[in-house]
């Protein structure tokens, strides 16, 4: 089947911007602040959750060890695998680790507030009011406008969610998303600015990479890969790119450039085809 627009991908890491949102919806709405320990909203966790805040979940900063890909196979099983955890990987505050034990925890947390299941969640409170229509969370093999990723050849992959919670997107509605961000559709200019902060330089957080100058987002960069998905995000005042596809070549952040010197009206370079291996 040929691509058209309507079809959804997955953006791999860029789902997690849906979580971090939703985390300062709440802290807006009075429910959480960012300096409340996990604990508080999660408290069958073992003592070590009373050191982790919320902002540590959000800056990649908990000591959280990394999820166990091989043995969790449902969040309740990462549950059990975080209950069994006897000891951080260091004190929480102190060092950069991304991994995704603090987004799978960031989406307990939403649940256990809410009392409404993450992916429930993410469609009516965030996707509808956007106005992202087509947007889906996990969606399965069957659904329909989902482009199928596959490797060089040819071979597809198993849609295979250890954790839940990961939204994919067409293209309409990924820049309705981008946008909803730049016009602070859900969250005040503040709230994205303190998503935007990194734990140091260089470091990703909830949103990616970005900054806010008066009152106007300045940039914001993510970027995501999954199975054979990759996607790439880079706004700004001038000009957003979204790049998304479903067989995974690395080239994105390459061909993102030479779209951006074409802009710019300077020499780009051409990219190359993909060879198969």
């Amino acid at each position: 089947t040929q691509l058209n627009k309507k079809y959804r991908f997955h953006i791999g890491s860029i789902a997690k911007e849906f979580n971090a949102v939703g985390i300062l919806m709440l802290k807006e709405h009075g429910k959480l602040k960012l300096e409340d320990s996990i604990s508080k909203f999660l408290p069958e966790l073992p003592s070590w959750a009373n050191k982790i805040k919320i902002i540590h979940l959000l800056q990649y900063t908990s000591g959280l060890p990394q999820i166990k890909w091989n043995e969790v196979n449902q969040d309740s099983d990462n549950m059990m695998e975080l209950k069994k955890t006897v000891a951080l990987d260091f004190e929480p505050g102190t060092k950069y680790d991304y991994n995704n034990n603090n987004v799978f925890l960031q989406r307990r947390i939403i649940e256990k507030i809410t009392n409404v299941p993450f992916n429930s969640f993410v469609v009516k409170e965030i996707l509808r009011p956007v106005g992202i229509k087509n947007g889906v969370v996990d969606p399965g093999e069957s659904e329909k406008f989902l482009a199928k990723s596959f490797n060089n050849k040819g071979k597809q992959d198993i849609l295979k969610y250890n954790i839940s919670g990961w939204t994919a997107l067409n293209l309409e509605d990924f820049y309705k998303w981008s946008e909803a961000i730049n016009s602070f559709k859900l969250i005040t200019p503040q709230s994205t600015h303190e998503l935007f902060v990194p734990f140091s330089i260089g470091n990703q957080t909830g949103l990616g990479e970005g900054e806010i100058q008066d009152r106007q987002v300045k940039n914001h960069i993510h970027d995501g890969a999954v199975f054979n998905y990759q996607a790439l995000l880079v706004s700004n005042p001038n000009f957003t790119i979204i790049l998304m596809t479903n067989n995974k070549q690395n080239n994105l952040d390459e061909i993102s450039n030479s779209i951006q010197l074409i802009l710019a009206g300077k020499p780009f370079n051409q990219i190359e085809s993909p060879k198969s291996n």
